[in-house]
């Protein structure tokens, strides 16, 4: 497309979105009230950022139905979360909130430290994230320009884009710093578009709906393919992690706590915001679909990157002019969010940084006239400074093209705001410092655990090593240190990983540590502010609440004094027009001359907090009233004044105290008592005229000690241990028997501010039954350890009987097996010599059972092994394309010759394994799959694991007649075959799969089964990956076959075998030399120049085959032992020897598989 018509097209919707913020400056005001309802439901669109419009294409592509939860969270917190938005709505219109760290800071004793922790974490969240929105840009005007157009570069083009919406931000975002002025021009603008957005995906996905009849078709099929994948594999983990982090992010994200609660003007809106705003999210999710569905489907030279679907789509029909409509629905949802977010985080950035250090530092003055146009640079500079540090984040780490990946970290790292912003409305225990060890934990594990591995991941190749090294192995080799593997813990993906760690601890570091220190006496009054106006109607609307309320200093200040120190802060007009509209409301005269009570206080520092924060305006307040002469109690009294119904009634709570089970003493800092309850007095029996408001403790500890209830020891010595534990704050908890039997518990803590709380417990009723349960318990568990014993004595007897039934199936098979060995060799040589057709099919009857025979003592054997620990895997890093490849040999021509389409899909993975034993896994798998297939296919394939990373799937799919339920349990089982019947006419013997359980147990593989009755199976197992070895090949010089055959010794004690041995060897055209004695084998290597050796292991009086091969052996001479043993360190011991391993019973395919690839020299 050329250039220059974009160009032009995005001036001319520039100018429009200048237009509609003076517009809506001047004429927002004046709307209808659903006229408000729908603008500020469309403002919440912003949610809706390059990411939703964009990535979630990609998502959906690349994933499937992981693109739902970015719209399925705010969807149910629109739908559950309507309380919390209320709140939220209440407390900002009583407290002035302009920003969450502001809520977060007025919440928490209005700390300014505690906002400016806020402030800066919610810059380090947001920056990636403006990063994508400039990202989108980018890679959006890279699709849609021509090659060959003459512009500038994408970067320099980003940037000037960046410097335009910084003007824009600049210009309708600072215009009125006082926030009862809301953004009115802003927020129409963006309103606007969120409904260009909409209209645009709306507009394409119409399009390809209708371009074609089969497009519906598509469609449809792909959502169906889709949901039965749903099915047959779940949900992913991440799906419902994504969905909580979408539906924090409603209020979380600093933007969309802005246009939700800051901007939020009437709480009708609410209600409105809830039906339309939904809407506007599902029609987002219906557009989304058919794009995706044509992405999915599209020519690679249409669609390079998923995530530019919604580009691409009407490129490919050459549609220009929808193609510059989708482009410009990008460029909306990109700039809705930058705009937003720089304004919310330049008034986080001046309110709670900037301005507290410049008065901090004392470089410019709270009285200083200027401060109104400091205050307005301060906010454009901030603009400025965040627009461009999203800039440099997007060029420095452009390579990253998965859009949802700056998403989700942006997700992620707000969410960690959550515990302290719902825990702050709805408990009312929740403190400061719980709030900074929730915050610093959680943001330092995400940065660990997320932010750092994608950084790492974006690195330039030389710091590629580097990267590797650290994500795979964690820093300095500390494998429990693995960033996306904390303590070893690998079942769950990197974004599930990462929130799991992060907002769980701040969750858990939030409670425990607001349990151990408790909210201060200013935290509590100013929690309570929250819960009050919860339900209660505000200020504004009540017009007689705090008007009467005067104190005796108030006179030192006036109201015009008031005034001024706004006015330095918010301007003339703006401080003018406030304080008339209060007077308004409340029906007072404005007389400047008038004493300042606190009334005019509380609404000063509400309407202040609303420019430069709530714990700047309590700073500014506190310094104006202590430089006209009062203290800092008196300005503490009356700047919370307004607030006296949150103060307890002293007579309610004594009420309360005295209906106590316990007893409760109250002592003062001097040691004195003064408030106490009648429990207490009935508990230590005092006469009447000892206890009175201000009796010294002591009195009171030394008359019951001389009474013997503080147990034995120095009266004083009682007294003195005990006044100490009250002065120096130390808790403590003890019990103590009284005379009469009764056990008292003593509860001490420390009261903030100097004093001392005491609780006693009479618990006689308690120790009595605790007692009682001890000697319960004491019977019981000897009765349990009995039982124990004989159920050990059991076990013991029945591992005994199994090890017992183990070794005498071992030894059976082996003993069958020698003749069973024989008798096979006789028939594969008679097979070859007979002519008769008829004779040839009775062998070959006989062969097969023989063979079947075989299988079953092998499988018998085999499960005996394995029940018997004889043989354990030998693990190993193996090529997953040996096994892939060597199966597709294995049994294509079976397959072929059923009719049965049958296909192997590879893959260059290196496993952990033991390739014995996996191949044999996947081969019952495949075998059973052709065994029962009558028609159709059997694929063999490999996933991704969803569950756990660096794992994967190896699956064998039929279209067999599938498991019905009731006999998937007993699948595992031994001699079970599940009911059905070979077409084939092949009898499986129901070993093999409990060979398979037995297998995957020891390696430690799960096994899944999938299976539809009457449309086919799917068995998988899931296998960790390794890293490939670094192996140096060496050379091999293969010395060339002769063409005559060789000479072969066959050594064995069993006449039989050798004469089987013999005739079959003849037959394929070998010399054999037998030998039954050793000695008689060591003359004929002596005298003839054998060239192959056949050892079988057991020979006569208890010598080995083994042994005789270590002492007699020739250079180069090839050997193979013939064995049915079970030692597991055979094997080993072999290959270290250059000794090849042929099992019994002997299979002559194999025999004669590995003489024909002997090299053989004549020497």
């Amino acid at each position: 497309m050329n250039s220059w018509l974009i160009i032009g097209v995005l001036t001319l919707y520039i100018a429009l979105l200048f237009v509609c913020a003076f517009f809506g400056e001047k004429h927002a005001s004046r709307l209808s009230t659903r006229g408000r309802m729908l603008l500020f439901s469309l403002t919440l669109g912003v949610y809706c950022s390059s990411w939703t419009f964009y990535g979630a294409t990609g998502a959906a592509v690349r994933e499937g139905i992981i693109f739902l939860p970015i719209y399925l969270g705010p969807l149910l917190f629109v739908a559950i979360g309507y309380d919390i938005w209320r709140r939220l709505g209440r407390v900002r219109q009583h407290h002035a909130i302009s920003s969450i760290a502001d809520f977060v800071a007025a919440r928490y004793g209005k700390s300014g430290p505690l906002a400016s922790l806020v402030t800066i974490l919610a810059v380090i969240a947001i920056i990636p994230y403006l990063a994508l929105q400039l990202r989108a840009i980018a890679l959006s005007a890279s699709v849609i320009l021509e090659p060959s157009a003459g512009i500038a570069s994408t970067t320099n083009s980003v940037l000037f884009l960046t410097g335009v919406l910084a003007i824009l931000a600049m210009i309708f975002g600072t215009r009125q710093i006082a926030n009862t002025e809301q953004h009115g021009g802003l927020m129409l603008a963006v309103a606007f578009e969120s409904f260009v957005k909409l209209f645009a995906l709306l507009a394409v996905a119409g399009f390809f709906m209708f371009a074609a009849p089969e497009n519906l078709s598509q469609i449809t099929g792909d959502i169906k393919t889709t949901f039965h994948e749903v099915q047959l594999f779940g949900v992913p983990e991440s799906f419902w992690v994504q969905t909580l982090l979408a539906a924090l992010a409603i209020i979380c994200l600093p933007r969309q706590f802005h246009v939700a609660v800051v901007e939020l003007r009437d709480e009708k809106h609410i209600r409105g915001a809830r039906r339309w705003f939904a809407v506007y999210l599902i029609l987002t999710t219906i557009a989304i679909i058919p794009i995706a569905s044509w992405a999915l489907h599209a020519a690679p030279h249409y669609l390079a990157i998923p995530d530019v679907a919604v580009l691409s789509l009407p490129l490919s029909y050459n549609q220009d002019w929808l193609t510059l409509l989708a482009f410009l629905g990008g460029f909306s949802a990109s700039t809705g969010m930058l705009l937003v977010s720089s304004v919310a985080l330049s008034i986080m950035l001046s309110n709670d940084l900037i301005m507290p250090a410049l008065w901090r530092f004392n470089l410019i003055s709270r009285h200083d006239k200027r401060l109104p146009l400091v205050l307005k640079f301060t906010r454009r500079i901030s603009i400025l400074a965040v627009m461009l540090m999203g800039f440099l984040f997007f060029n420095f780490f452009n390579d990253i093209d998965q859009l949802s990946i700056f998403g989700l970290l942006a997700f992620s790292a707000v969410a960690q705001f959550a515990p302290a912003l719902i825990g702050g409305l709805y408990w009312r225990g929740g403190s400061k410092q719980g709030v900074y060890a929730g915050l610093l934990t959680g943001f330092a594990l995400w940065a660990y655990t997320l932010l750092f591995p994608t950084i790492l991941r974006s690195l330039p190749e030389t710091y590629q090593q580097f990267s590797h090294d650290f994500l795979n192995y964690g820093p300095l080799a500390l494998n429990w240190l693995r960033p996306e593997a904390l303590l070893g813990f690998e079942s769950f993906d990197s974004l599930t990983h990462g929130v799991v760690w992060s907002l769980g601890l701040n969750l858990l570091l939030y409670i425990w540590v607001s349990r151990i220190f408790r909210p201060s006496v200013a935290e509590q009054i100013q929690a309570e502010s929250f819960f009050y106006y919860e339900t209660k109607p505000l200020p504004s609307q009540s017009p007689t609440t705090e008007v009467s309320y005067s104190h005796q200093d108030v006179a030192r200040l006036k109201v015009g004094d008031l005034i001024t120190l706004a006015k330095r802060i918010t301007g003339e007009e703006p401080t003018t027009r406030a304080f008339k509209q209060f007077c308004t409301q409340n029906n007072v005269e404005l007389n400047e001359n008038s004493s300042a009570n606190g009334m005019w206080w509380r609404f000063t520092e509400q309407y202040l907090a609303g420019t430069i924060g709530a714990a700047s305006a309590r700073t500014l307040l506190t310094t104006a009233m202590v430089n006209n002469g009062l203290a800092l109690g008196q300005v503490a009294n009356i700047l919370d004044q307004a607030s006296q119904w949150q103060r307890f009634n002293q007579n309610l709570i004594m009420t309360m105290i005295d209906h106590m089970t316990q007893g409760v003493s109250v002592v003062d800092e001097n040691m004195c008592l003064v408030a106490w309850n009648n429990q207490y007095l009935k508990l230590f029996d005092y006469p009447k005229d000892i206890v009175y408001v201000g009796c010294p403790i002591a009195d009171l500890i030394r008359y019951n000690a001389e009474r013997g209830e503080c147990g034995p020891g120095s009266v004083e010595e009682h007294v003195r241990k005990r006044i100490h534990w009250m002065q120096v704050g130390s808790a403590h908890e003890f019990e103590r028997i009284r005379k009469d039997g009764r056990v008292i518990q003593m509860r001490g803590n420390p009261i903030e501010g100097g004093g001392f709380v005491t609780t006693f417990a009479d618990i006689t009723a308690f120790r009595e039954n605790e007692a009682v349960l001890e000697a319960r318990v004491r019977d019981r568990t000897q009765q349990l350890a009995d039982a124990l014993s004989e159920q050990q004595l059991a076990r013991e007897q029945a591992d005994k009987a199994n090890m017992s039934k183990s070794r005498f199936i071992a030894a059976a098979s082996h003993d069958l097996l020698q003749p069973m060995h024989a008798a096979r060799l006789f028939s594969t040589a008679l097979e070859q010599s007979v002519q008769s057709e008829e004779d040839r099919k009775t062998l070959q009857q006989l062969d097969r059972a023989l063979y079947g025979a075989e299988s079953m003592l092998s499988a018998l054997l085999d499960i005996a092994r394995l029940e018997g620990g004889t043989i354990q895997p030998k693990r190993q890093a193996y090529p997953l394309h040996d096994l892939l490849s060597d199966l597709e040999l294995q049994f294509k021509s079976i397959a072929a010759q059923r009719g049965i389409k049958f296909s192997v899909h590879d893959a260059q993975f290196w496993i952990d394994t033991d390739p014995q034993w996996i191949r044999r896994i996947i081969q019952n798998f495949v075998s059973n799959a052709l065994r029962y297939t009558a028609s159709g296919k059997v694929i063999v394939g490999v996933l991704r694991s969803s569950s756990k990373p660096n794992h994967i799937r190896i699956g064998v799919w039929d279209t067999g007649p599938g498991i019905a339920e009731e006999q998937r349990i007993k699948l595992f089982q031994e001699f079970e075959r599940c009911g059905h019947t070979s077409p084939w006419g092949e009898q499986g013997l129901g070993l093999g799969l409990a060979i398979v359980q037995r297998m995957t147990s020891m390696l430690d593989y799960p096994v899944h089964v999938y299976s539809e009755y009457g449309k086919g199976s799917c068995f998988m197992i899931e296998v960790p990956l390794t890293e490939a070895p670094k192996v140096v090949a060496a050379p091999v010089q293969a010395v060339p076959l002769k063409s005559k055959a060789f000479k072969v010794l066959c050594l064995d004690n069993d006449e039989t075998i050798l004469e089987g041995m013999s005739t079959l060897l003849t037959k394929w055209g070998y010399q054999v030399f037998k030998a039954t004695e050793p000695e008689q084998a060591q003359e004929m290597i002596e005298q003839e120049n054998i060239q192959v050796w056949l050892v079988d292991q057991h020979l006569n009086h208890d010598q080995r085959g083994l042994d005789f091969i270590v002492d007699n052996r020739k250079p180069n001479v090839p050997v193979a032992l013939i064995t049915a043993d079970s030692d597991p360190e055979l094997p080993q011991q072999l290959k270290e020897l250059n000794i090849v391993l042929l099992k019994k019973p002997l299979k002559p395919a194999s025999l004669r598989s590995w003489l024909s690839g002997l090299k053989i020299s004549d020497s």
